[in-house]
């Protein structure tokens, strides 16, 4: 019995430590947020880089929510749009940078996972409907 009492913590356990490894992000604000906290531990950011960088954060997570969010584009068309806008903006904090960091972002970056489809709103969706239709 005690076996199972603790089989069935240990359970619980590491389901809730998988869950609390996800983040949601919900909005440009809490996602430009988020970059400026890692680059700030990886880089040790000035409070000037700090806010140079939330800004050049922000206006990357705002074009990419709203491309997104643009049901019109094609997934392959929207996957190398975000390419893009990331691209652009590590150009502008890389500008921003100390030769020092500069190095540790190039890391960074190069570490960094390859960008994939992400699930829009519209399309998650119509998927439902699809397949509770039977189609």
């Amino acid at each position: 019995m005690k076996k199972l009492f603790l089989t069935g913590i240990g359970f619980f356990l590491a389901m809730g430590l998988t869950f609390a490894q996800q983040v949601d992000i919900k909005n440009p604000e809490e996602k430009a947020t988020s970059v400026v906290n890692v680059l700030t531990e990886q880089l040790a950011l000035t409070d000037e880089q700090k806010a140079t960088t939330f800004t050049i954060s922000l206006e990357h997570a705002k074009q990419s929510f709203a491309a997104i969010a643009d049901t019109s584009i094609a997934d392959d068309a929207l996957l190398g749009q975000l390419n893009q806008l990331q691209q652009a903006a590590d150009a502008k904090i890389d500008a921003i940078l100390s030769d020092e960091q500069k190095e540790v972002f190039k890391k960074v970056v190069a570490e960094r996972p390859a960008a994939e489809l992400p699930v829009r709103p519209a399309k998650a969706v119509e998927e439902t409907t699809t397949d509770e239709s039977g189609n």
